[in-house]
Order: C-alpha cells, then structure tokens, then sequence
C-alpha cells in the first residue's frame, strides 16, 4: 500500500483556511475587476457621447465650408470665369468679387482661418484671413499651398488634411477644377471646444489628433504629461507618466481626424457609490480578519506545537532532562504537556534501572574475561621459568622470580577493569625482559607514547595480549625479532580519537587469519582459536560501548591498528 502523503498541522489548517479564502479573494478580484469595467465604461459612454455631439457639430462646419466651395467652383460666374485666361483689369474684378464672397462667409463659419482662391492659367494666387495672423505663419500657409497646387495633383483626393505651419497645425480643404480652386483654412485655435469638456476641472481637455495619432492641438501639454495617443483605439484607455489620464477617443474617416477627450483619473474609488463602498471596504476587512485569525492560530496553536515537537527532538537526541513548558494558555496543550512530563519522568527512572542493570552485567563479563586471561598468562609465564631452570641458570633465577611477581601482581590485580596506558607499557616492557632471560635469541621493544596519553585508560593486558603473539608467532633464529608499541591522538571531524599500533617484523598474518579476524562478527570464531584477540576486543567493546575497532593486517610483519574514543568515561 502506497504511503500517504504526510502534511504538518499547520500545514493542513493553512489548507483548510485557503479553501475558503482562495474562492473569496478571487470573487473579490472579479468583483472588482467588474467594477472598474463598469465605471470606466460608463465614463467613456459619457465622454464618448458629449464626443459625438461636439463631433457632429464639428464636421456639420466642415461640411458647410466644403459645400460653399464647391457651390462657388460650380454655380459662381467670378469663379468660372477664372477658369480662362483673363485680361489684367477682368482679373482684378473677378478675384475682388471673389475674395468679398469669403469676408461674407466668415460670418457663417467662426472656424475659418483664411480662404484662398488659385487660377493657374492667369497665374492668380489670391488671400484674406478671419483675423490677423503674425507674418510667419501667411508666409507659410501661402507658400505650402502654392507648392502642392503646382506641383502635387493627388491633393483633390486628400479630402481634409492637417499641416504644421509655425509650430500649430491648420486644416485644409482644396476644391475646384480646370486648375481653379478655392481653398479653406481652419483654425484649431478658432475651434470652440464645449464648456462641461473642462467644467470644473481645469485639468480635463480636448484634442485634435491626425489618423496616425499625432497630436494636433495641446502638443506641449501632451509631452509634459507624458500622454500617448492609440493609433488604432476608438475605446478608453489609461495613459500619463506623472499622473493617469483616461483618455477616450473617436475616429472620423469623413474628416480623418481622431476627437480625443483626456481627464484625469482618480482611481475606480472615487467613482463608487455608496453600497459599492461599503462592500469592498466590508470584503478588504474580512480578508484581514482572516489574516488576524491565522496570527491567533499561530500563536495559541502552532507556536506551541512547535515548542513541543523541538521539546521531543531534543529528548531523541539524548537531553532526556528537557521538559515540555505548562505555560500554555490552551488547556489541552497545558494537559499534554504535565502527562509528557509525568511520563518522561517514569520513562528516566526505568532508563537508570536498566542502565544499572545493564552495568551489573557488563561487569561481571568483564571480571569473567579478566579471570579467562589470567590463566593463560600465568601458565606461559610458569613454562617460561621452567626452561630457565632447566637449563640451570640459577644466577637469573632470583632476577627472574622479580621480574616474574611484578607481572603477575599486574596480571592478578583486583577490580581493575582498566589500567593507564603507562601502566600497561611498564607491564609490557617488564614481560619482554623475562621473555628475553628465557630465550636464547634476543628481542627489541620499541616504544612510541604521545605524552598526553600517558595517563589514558585501556583494558589491562590488552597491549600484552599482542605482544605475547609476537613472540608466540614471529621468533625466527635467523633473525632479530623488533616490536614497535605505538599511541597517538587524532582529531577527525567525529572527535578525537587513541591509536594503539602494534607491529613486529614477523611473517604477518595469513589471508585466511586476517579474513577471520577483520570479521566484524567476532563471536563467530572458532571457540579454541583466537581467545585472546577475541577477549581484547570484547573487553574494548564492553568498556568504550561498542565503539572501538581493531584493524588487523600485514605490512612487513603483523600489524594491530585499535582505534577508541579519546573521552570516554
């Protein structure tokens, strides 16, 4: 059966909360995402229609003025005539009647800047303005006009078309044929933009714009507030660099001309109404009451519990004397943690009866190993004085029986399950001094002791253990036998650590020994093999808790590698 997905409690409550929340949060964005469109829906609507209107009035000024002209290019006797060659004093005559005809119209027609009339065939270039323009700017309309109706035959399709004269935009109208024409200016600054436009907001205004979306009037306003104009938008939209502006906007194709109304835009709020208000302030603070409610889970619910399992992970780390705080305010909580608290108590006192049984037992098998050794020692020691009074030596003999007593009120002491390392080094020293008044080849003891290690507590007999199966193994009458004894401390990344290193020059090991002995699993071997070996290392085990470890191998004689926690009680 697949396991179940595992989740913590504050996990779980943040899912249930999200249940609800999440649905929520996401009715009130649509909410609200509504009423915006909405409103700024209907501010276009009311913008757009006041549009439409001024618009209509706009192009119906248009339209009067194209109308009249091509009355004039089609019914007008003065004009018809300009379209032959005509004698100097003809000429004047027609052009003044002319001219007096557009004096009248600009009663008619506010938004006329100057009318032209242009005879190609008499070479007649005729003016008058609405109201006096600077220099700079007859100039130019005179000079752009002369320039398209001589050189360019495509204007009699362009309809209305804006040009930029002295750094302001004008609208043009060229009707006529038989290289005649009358031609109409307007004045965008003559343009009257309706009152309610700008009522009571003084930041609200109307622009012009041409079919690409360049701005035809309020240049310099637009660029200081950072507005741009949608070349292909007839809806609203929202544009400004230092401060929104809504900006709704309607095309003519008659006029080819963008109408673009630009107010600012104080935000979706100061549009709503009451009831409206009231319910997104009333969903902004049930939001927050869940935030609130989610603090208060915190802090009388997952606060605690965290307290606890840190409580727990602490005691599963061995700190058993922590205990679980009672200052809750939830009584639940205040209730588990007094019944944790009593159990853990019950817990630390069956802990130290066991743990005190268990020391009982570790050291009756530990006396049990101590007596398995003493014989085994005590009868190599005995055949060895044998031999030296076998071969009637009875001058070594006394020096011997020295030796020989120190050694065995060593290995005979009392309740010592371990010894200083400089104890067991003398011990050592003093049973190479017998061994070699009782052979006759000669031993050499090496000795290597970190000073701080001196006073370091081993097992007894546990170096002389190796020692002895130097002697026992490696003697060769061809040559020297050497044993190195050696003690170090290391200090590694888990703690430091004692290495007693024992070596001798002998043959070494066999891989069949060395296979038996690297076993991690030492009680498995044989029962008469080994026992010393074996008894070292369960004596280790015993008393730094299963934390030693012996490497046996072979390198230019055997070699004993034991490694055990430096402070270890």
């Amino acid at each position: 059966m697949k396991n179940r997905l595992n989740f913590t409690s504050k996990k779980q409550v943040v899912w249930i909360m999200m249940i609800f929340v999440i649905p929520l949060v996401l009715l009130l964005t649509i909410y609200n995402f509504y009423v915006v469109h909405v409103l700024n829906n209907k501010i276009e609507q009311t913008n757009r229609n006041s549009i439409l209107l001024y618009q209509s009035a706009f192009e119906k000024n248009l339209n009067n003025a194209e109308m009249f002209m091509s009355n004039l290019a089609s019914n007008d006797y003065s004009f018809l005539k300009l379209m032959f060659k005509q004698d100097p004093l003809s000429l004047q005559l027609y052009a003044q009647d002319i001219m007096s005809k557009y004096q009248g119209y600009f009663q008619t027609n506010e938004n006329i800047g100057g009318m032209f009339i242009y005879s190609k065939k008499n070479d007649l270039f005729y003016k008058t303005y609405s109201q006096n323009y600077s220099h700079n700017i007859r100039q130019g309309a005179e000079g752009y006009l002369k320039t398209i109706v001589q050189t360019d035959d495509n204007y009699r399709s362009w309809g209305w078309f804006a040009h930029e004269i002295d750094g302001s935009y004008y609208l043009f109208r060229i009707v006529g044929n038989r290289d005649t024409y009358a031609i109409s200016m307007i004045d965008f600054n003559n343009v009257v933009v309706p009152q309610h436009f700008s009522e009571n907001n003084d930041n609200s205004f109307f622009v012009f714009a041409d079919q690409d979306g360049v701005p035809l009037t309020s240049i310099d306003l637009m660029k200081r507030k950072g507005i741009a104009i949608s070349k292909n938008s007839d809806g609203h939209y929202i544009s400004g660099s230092s401060q929104n502006y809504f900006v709704v906007q309607n095309y003519s194709a008659s006029s080819k001309l963008h109408y673009i109304y630009i107010m600012p835009y104080r935000g979706f709020l100061f549009y709503l109404d009451t009831v409206q208000v009231a319910f997104l302030v009333g969903s902004v603070f049930i939001i927050i009451l869940m935030f609130i409610s989610f603090l208060l889970l915190e802090r009388s619910y997952f606060k605690p519990l965290t307290r606890m399992m840190a409580t727990m992970n602490q005691i599963k780390n061995g700190r058993l004397d922590e205990v679980m705080s009672t200052s809750y305010g939830v009584n639940e909580f205040r209730q588990m943690s007094n019944t944790f608290n009593d159990m853990m108590a019950e817990i630390k006192d069956l802990k130290i009866e066991s743990y005190e049984k268990e020391m009982k037992k570790q050291q009756a098998e530990l006396q049990f190993l101590q007596i398995q050794i003493k014989p085994h020692f005590y009868l190599n020691c005995l055949k060895n004085l044998f031999g030296i009074a076998e071969q009637r030596k009875y001058d070594q003999i006394q020096d011997m029986i020295l030796l020989l007593s120190r050694h065995l009120r060593y290995m005979f002491q009392e309740n010592d399950s371990v010894v200083p390392l400089a104890d067991e080094i003398s011990n050592v020293q003093n049973y190479i001094q017998l061994q070699q008044m009782s052979a006759s080849h000669e031993l050499i003891c090496k000795v290597n002791v970190d000073e701080r290690l001196k006073n370091f507590h081993i097992p007894p007999i546990s170096i002389l253990t190796f020692v002895e199966n130097s002697i026992k193994h490696a003697v060769s009458i061809h040559k020297q036998l050497i044993i190195s004894i050696k003690a170090s401390l290391l200090e590694t990344d888990d703690g430091e650590f004692v290495n007693l290193t024992i070596m001798d020059n002998g043959t070494g090991f066999t891989d069949e020994m060395l296979a038996v002995i690297n076993d991690s699993n030492h009680n498995q071997y044989p029962a008469k093999e080994h026992v010393g070996i074996l008894n070292v290392i369960r004596r280790c085990n015993v008393i730094f808790q299963n934390k030693s470890t012996f490497l046996f191998s072979t390198s230019n004689g055997a070699c004993i590698d034991i490694f055990v926690p430096f402070r270890m009680e």
